[in-house]
């Protein structure tokens, strides 16, 4: 997640130098014909009305790319309470069972970094086998739903709390469900695909527009044809690339939800709750954003 004011402009325009790239090479060819042929020049009007439309479509492409991501970060914000609330509810449920809450509680830590891990196609981070036994980690890699797995560790050890009584439990099962449900939701985005179809159509799109606008613009004269024709396109390439971004938010981009951050801070306050004494400290900024 970007959380530095100033963005490096290396960052936002690496990804689009190649679209740049072509663009100049279309407004020079543009020019060429020109100059030494009778080739008619289009009315500016058209090109912007076709600009204009062509904003309108990378606006809700834009809103809608931001919605997915804006629902990731509120189901990673619900695991964040629900984590807090389940080890608030064993520590206030449970008497003289100091070693089983214990157990729990660093179970549902696993559970937050697998669950983190399975949602960006990485290896189990280094922080679970903390919180294993040498058993249960050996046993885990051979699961291909590695969170699930921490799920029935969590529902066994429920079963061996003494202290609990039918509402507690309840309770209890209420925060699990929960979690498992937010864990479907971050699974529903990320493997739900944005139509590949929408963004090739306006990815084209574009491209028409900016050829329309280099054939208007070809009397203008050689540079300044391309100059003006490249800084008209820089911003509809920023949006569409930003959109793209955004349509992922488990990707590991600077753009994504910082869910390796939030799983840090909620094992931070986990072991907090338990009074540890090693509790690691929360991840740094990398350049310019959180991973």
């Amino acid at each position: 997640m970007i959380i530095s004011k100033s963005i490096p402009f290396g960052y936002m325009s690496r990804s689009i130098a190649t679209d740049i790239l072509i663009v100049s090479v279309f407004a020079l060819l543009a020019f060429e014909v020109h100059l030494y042929t009778d080739f008619v020049t289009l009315p500016l009007s058209i090109s912007v009305f076709l600009g204009t439309a062509i904003s309108l479509i990378l606006s809700f492409n834009l809103s809608h790319s931001y919605e997915r991501w804006w629902e990731a970060r509120k189901i990673w914000g619900e695991i964040v309470n629900d984590s807090r609330a389940l080890a608030l509810q064993l520590q206030t449920f449970t008497s003289h069972e100091e070693d089983k809450v214990s157990e729990i509680v660093k179970y549902q830590i696993s559970w937050v970094y697998l669950l983190s891990n399975a949602l960006r196609e990485e290896h189990p981070d280094k922080a679970v086998r903390t919180h294993l036994s040498r058993e249960e980690y050996s046993v885990l890699e051979n699961y291909t739903h590695k969170p699930l797995y921490i799920n029935t560790l969590i529902k066994k050890s429920m079963h061996t709390l003494k202290s609990l009584d039918s509402y507690e439990r309840i309770q209890i099962d209420s925060t699990l469900m929960r979690l498992v449900g937010s864990m479907g939701k971050a699974e529903r985005i990320k493997n739900t695909v944005f139509p590949k179809a929408y963004q090739f159509v306006l990815h084209m799109s574009i491209y028409l527009f900016l050829g329309f606008l280099s054939v208007s613009l070809a009397n203008l004269g050689h540079h300044w044809e391309i100059l003006l024709l490249v800084f008209i396109s820089l911003p509809f390439f920023m949006l569409e690339n930003t959109a793209k971004h955004l349509q992922d938010p488990f990707s590991s981009e600077p753009t994504d939800v910082a869910i390796s951050s939030i799983a840090r801070n909620i094992e931070i306050n986990l072991l907090t709750l338990l009074e540890e004494k090693n509790i690691p400290q929360p991840l740094e900024v990398t350049d310019f954003y959180l991973n």
